[in-house]
């Protein structure tokens, strides 16, 4: 009864109607530096006065899990471009009330680096030698204040880093469902949220056993997840051996955004002459290669990549993040501008289309691991994330032409 059903509701959700341009007569999509910061600055600010608190369980916390880490890193990146909205400060806020802490340790460690970013970004934006305090001449409080050093803010992801580098399990695989592989980075998720911390991390500190941990690790995961046929990543071994309703393999849309999001992510932070940064240009390019294949008539992605009858809703967070590979890889020259140009303004215009006139995004599918349908009133931070780093990469292009 429901495949009999299934042609008949894709045709009625995949019609004009059933998808209006909320932002349309708001928001413009033009390649302009002014008009993409109005929506980009309208959509973190509502996202900022209404950030989710339901499924915000013990192992997602507010702010410091995963999920409100990755809005709040994207958002700290912005307002080094923009901070017209005061963006910058709320984030330091935010770190204070917090510590500075990285997520609480989780079942999945990965998840609770991704916060770490916006310290990282706010401790650049003024950095500290390591010592500040060379003579103890008066032992106060402004002294022992002094004597944690100019890394004090980061040492919480420090001790973080350092725990996960040195007690991650040697596994022999990334079965998903082995409790003890939850430890490495055996969903596709993960690449985004931990790999350009420990970068990072490792370009402040010096400290080169973060990078090279997390090669180790991001290339095993590569290995495991990548199918090399389809250019694709599962999103976990549990969907190697599933099929699509049409027969096609189980490809999540945002589960691959994850990866193109690390890969630019990863690029941005990685020394330009790091020994093996050309495996990680040659995986983005080839994944790019199909993903720009994959893209509807409309400019979106759906949470299915390989069956978008089955799932032809629109989804944001995956084309979001695709947006965000196409523009960050045209402006840094991985991606030809005369091939993948006509793509990116699609994409683009569709994120503009799914704002609402308050800048609420709209089209995100909810926390979750696999494809399924949605609707227009969907939001979720990280949706609002993947479009604030589109919007840092066409206003990079729009400036530059």
């Amino acid at each position: 009864m429901k495949r009999i059903f299934q042609p008949l509701m894709a045709f009625l959700v995949c019609s004009s109607a059933a998808f209006p341009a909320f932002g349309a007569g708001k928001f413009s999509d033009k390649i302009a530096v002014d008009d993409v910061r109005a929506v980009i600055n309208a959509s973190i600010d509502w996202q900022r006065n209404n950030m989710p608190t339901f499924g915000r369980a013990i192992w997602n916390p507010r702010y410091t899990g995963w999920a409100d880490g990755v809005f709040m890193s994207a958002v700290s990146d912005w307002a080094r471009y923009d901070n017209s909205f005061g963006f910058k400060e709320w984030c330091a806020k935010i770190a204070r009330e917090v510590n500075w802490e990285p997520g609480i340790r989780s079942l999945n460690p990965a998840n609770d680096l991704a916060v770490s970013l916006m310290y990282a970004n706010l401790w650049l934006d003024d950095p500290q030698p390591k010592y500040t305090v060379e003579r103890i001449e008066k032992w106060d409080g402004k002294t022992i204040m002094g004597l944690l050093g100019g890394w004090k803010v980061l040492i919480p992801t420090i001790e973080r880093l350092d725990y996960q580098v040195k007690y991650c399990p040697r596994t022999d695989n990334l079965d998903f469902e082995v409790p003890q592989n939850q430890e490495r980075w055996c969903w596709c998720d993960a690449l985004y949220v931990a790999p350009p911390t420990f970068i990072l991390f490792s370009n402040i500190t010096g400290n080169k056993e973060y990078l090279d941990f997390m090669e180790r690790e991001f290339w095993m995961t590569v290995h495991v997840l990548y199918d090399k046929e389809e250019r694709l990543f599962f999103r976990d071994t549990r969907y190697m051996s599933q099929r699509e309703a049409n027969g096609e393999k189980v490809f999540w849309g945002r589960g691959n955004g994850w990866v193109i999001g690390s890969l630019a992510r990863i690029l941005n932070y990685l020394p330009e002459t790091h020994p093996t940064r050309d495996r990680y240009e040659q995986l983005f390019r080839e994944m790019m290669s199909r993903i720009v294949t994959l893209q509807g008539k409309d400019g979106y992605w759906r949470t299915s990549l390989l069956d978008p009858v089955t799932y032809p809703s629109p989804e944001a967070s995956a084309t979001g993040f695709f947006t965000f590979g196409l523009w960050w890889g045209i402006n840094n020259g991985l991606l030809s501008e005369k091939e993948y140009l006509p793509a990116a303004k699609k994409a683009w215009s569709a994120m503009v289309a799914a704002v609402h006139p308050d800048g609420k995004l709209g089209y995100v599918q909810p926390i979750g691991d696999a494809p399924q349908n949605i609707t227009a009133d969907k939001n979720e931070v990280y949706g609002t994330a993947a479009f604030a780093l589109s919007g840092l990469e066409v206003a990079a292009y729009a400036a530059a032409h």
